[in-house]
């Protein structure tokens, strides 16, 4: 009868022990829970912090505010394969140490027009593929992101559902030019 117990808990300690490698005890936890990717608080804020610099807040709602970077991480998250999201946490976190190198501190923590001036210098300065490869791929997809996003889509570029009436019916005269430029 021992000995079964003594099984059962020995079963019980190997298995908690294959699991726990895939659990995250850091302090440093993101809000966004993706499926492959495991990514930081920081550099979540610093995404956070790059789509707000990429497309301001103006007389419309800037992405920041739309909230493009949720989707930025779920394309980067779903869309890319595994070397690619390697790739783009790599740029990540070079862009990262590259900013505090040149200025003094991480992106998240400058204030908006610097992080503009460090995103700038340091895409048109980088020789590092990493970084401008990240930079491209972000830029990318907040454009794409805040495009596509409800607010645009509903209120500054409202789709029509029904085609709207065709234009008046006209004979084709087969002596006549036809202008096609206007």
């Amino acid at each position: 009868m021992h000995r079964r117990t003594a099984i059962k808990k020995l079963g019980l300690i190997t298995g908690g022990l294959i699991f726990l490698p895939s659990c995250n005890f850091s302090e440093e936890k993101a809000s966004i829970v993706l499926k492959n990717l495991q990514i930081t608080a920081k550099q979540e804020e610093i995404i956070k912090n790059m789509v707000s610099v990429i497309i301001p807040e103006g007389d419309i709602p800037g992405a920041g505010s739309l909230g493009v970077d949720n989707f930025v991480w779920i394309m980067i998250d779903d869309m890319l394969s595994k070397e690619r999201q390697k790739k783009f946490i790599k740029g990540l976190d070079l862009f990262n140490s590259e900013v505090t190198k040149k200025h003094g501190s991480s992106f998240e923590k400058l204030n908006k027009e610097d992080q503009l001036k460090a995103l700038l210098n340091i895409y048109k300065n980088t020789k590092s593929s990493e970084i401008s490869g990240f930079i491209t791929t972000t830029r990318n997809l907040v454009r794409q992101g805040y495009m596509q996003s409800k607010y645009i889509m509903t209120e500054i570029m409202p789709y029509p559902l029904v085609p709207g009436s065709f234009g008046n019916c006209e004979e084709i005269n087969p002596e006549k030019r036809i202008n096609i430029y206007g």
